[in-house]
């Protein structure tokens, strides 16, 4: 006998300790706004060590200890490419407003077209009266 799945809860989903239970130094939380601002929130992006460190005023291997430990407790994801993302997670458990509307997406109905849809668009009165003159040139 297979039991069904649990219902999707984001509550329980998205839940990440709180940033401050991390004791994240202030270079590991400049290099985390600074990946942010980079983009890095939604796509992979690749970290210029040296360009970093320049923008934050920060030694060079701070930076690599940083990315290092931010990877390590998972606040950053790499791919293979040697890219790095902001994890999901943290992000929609620091905005609890964006993580239910995702979890209402996630259960509410697909948007399925109807037949009228699929029909021609309707033209308005004054959109046909523009289209009927003629204009001379």
């Amino acid at each position: 006998m297979t039991t069904a799945p649990a219902p999707f809860d984001p509550e329980q989903e998205f839940v990440t300790p709180p940033l401050y239970t991390l004791n994240l130094s202030a270079a590991q939380r400049c290099l985390l706004d600074w990946i942010e601002r980079q983009g890095g929130l939604f796509r992979y992006i690749t970290v210029p060590v040296e360009d970093a460190a320049d923008d934050m005023d920060l030694a060079e291997s701070t930076v690599y200890e940083a990315l290092a430990r931010l990877t390590a407790i998972g606040l950053l994801v790499r791919d293979e490419a040697g890219g790095y993302r902001i994890n999901a997670r943290y992000f929609f458990s620091a905005n609890p407003d964006l993580r239910r509307l995702v979890a209402a997406a996630l259960v509410d109905p697909p948007i399925t077209p109807d037949a009228r849809a699929a029909a021609p668009r309707k033209v308005g009165n004054t959109d046909s009266r523009r289209r009927r003159s003629i204009r001379s040139v």
